[in-house]
């Protein structure tokens, strides 16, 4: 199903670049109406990269939550959460200002996320079935997802009003844990757009009727919505439907080797072999500039896909990297610049997929999940300096580049 939806106003705020090196963006402290949140895309760092911005995902959620207006909704999806400052602020937002709070979680079986939950549930309220316009949080069925019979693995936030802005989406990759602060590299992505808000709010209102779910979940959530420069992507996708593989088969690579196309993936699980073969046969065009940089958690537990994707990549990248241990990357985005080549058609374009997707078949055909599509060259820039300034820089060659555990 496409549904497509124009963006019901002009962005009033101005994107605010972060800076990749800081983990940073910028953002105008203020109180209450005045304040204005930073959008664009920030970025976490693993402690043993460089200690100094294990928290910035953190704190910017907590201060969006800090300054949700009086009277407003905050929607959170997310999967795992073990973080007390987190919850201690949504329960400020409600019993100060009045907020709307709805969450949804994956029915963890981890005693620690377990616990944190209940202190969450019964701080806000417990998920009722006809109670929508209430504060509560609700998990999807155990051993199910909300929409698939995999898992619910969504992390986003929804922000009716913060401040000075209106309709706040916050895609991140992080979960609300410490050693997703501690120990892997993360990104979010935060921008007010109504239409994009929309999009996602309806897509929060499908999983939350699987909140009480009682029968088998069909896998087939797959949906593809457009608002302005953003798109979203959800799954599970039952049929034959693979949005990164489509995305790839878009792109013609440049002839100039000046201007070559260049596509970033950094993917904390990466076992999707069509994607993989795509990219691979990307950088072998004929005539062609197509340069392919991976970086890679790992490939899953299947020894014949880890095989199969080593004996691609080998051949089929320009660079690879892995990261994982202390700094394992947990991110999970692509880039693409077209260079003088193309994507759907059109050269000189600068676009970003992120989201919650780790590219393995599991996720695609039975995994809540989404993907987020932001066509803005800005954005595209800050993450390429995040994939090459930091995890490049700082992670390991695979072992047929080199010796896998030398760090550069």
């Amino acid at each position: 199903m496409i549904l497509r939806v124009a963006s019901l106003r002009s962005l009033v705020l101005t994107l605010l670049a972060a800076s990749v090196l800081g983990g940073t963006a910028t953002s105008a402290h203020a109180s209450g109406g005045t304040y204005t949140p930073a959008q664009g895309a920030l970025f976490s760092r693993p402690t043993a990269a460089g200690a100094g911005s294990e928290n910035v995902i953190r704190d910017h959620l907590i201060a969006l939550i800090d300054h949700a207006s009086p009277g407003s909704s905050i929607k959170v999806a997310m999967y795992l959460w073990r973080d007390k400052a987190i919850t201690d602020a949504l329960v400020r937002a409600k019993n100060r200002r009045k907020v709307t709070v709805q969450v949804i979680m994956n029915n963890s079986l981890d005693s620690d996320s377990q616990e944190h939950f209940k202190d969450l549930r019964k701080r806000i309220g417990t998920y009722r079935p006809g109670f929508t316009e209430t504060s509560w949080a609700g998990e999807c069925v155990r051993t199910w997802g909300c929409l698939g019979t995999g898992i619910h693995h969504n992390k986003f936030f929804l922000f009716s009003r913060v401040g000075k802005a209106k309709d706040v989406v916050v895609q991140s990759s992080a979960n609300l844990t410490l050693e997703e602060r501690t120990e892997f590299w993360n990104n979010a992505y935060t921008v007010a757009d109504s239409g994009l808000y929309g999009i996602y709010d309806s897509y929060f209102e499908r999983l939350r009727e699987g909140v009480g779910r009682v029968t088998t979940p069909d896998d087939d959530a797959y949906t593809h919505a457009v608002s302005g420069r953003h798109q979203l992507y959800t799954t599970p996708s039952a049929g034959t439907t693979d949005p990164i593989s489509d995305v790839l088969d878009q792109i013609v690579c440049s002839t100039d080797p000046k201007k070559p196309t260049r596509i970033r993936v950094a993917m904390f699980k990466f076992g999707l072999i069509p994607v993989a073969e795509r990219l691979a046969a990307l950088k072998a065009t004929e005539g062609g500039h197509c340069r392919v940089r991976v970086v890679y958690g790992n490939f899953g537990t299947n020894l014949a896909t880890v095989f199969r994707m080593e004996a691609i990549l080998r051949k089929g990248t320009n660079l690879a990297r892995v990261c994982e241990g202390l700094m394992t990357v947990h991110s999970k985005y692509m880039t693409i610049d077209t260079g003088a080549g193309s994507f759907e058609g059109v050269t000189q374009r600068k676009v970003v997929f992120t989201g919650s997707f780790n590219y393995m078949p599991y996720d695609l055909r039975r995994n809540d999940e989404t993907v987020l599509r932001i066509d803005d060259r800005k954005v595209h820039d800050q993450y390429v300096l995040d994939f090459e300034k930091g995890m490049v820089a700082r992670c390991s060659k695979p072992w047929w580049k080199g010796d896998r555990f030398a760090t550069r």
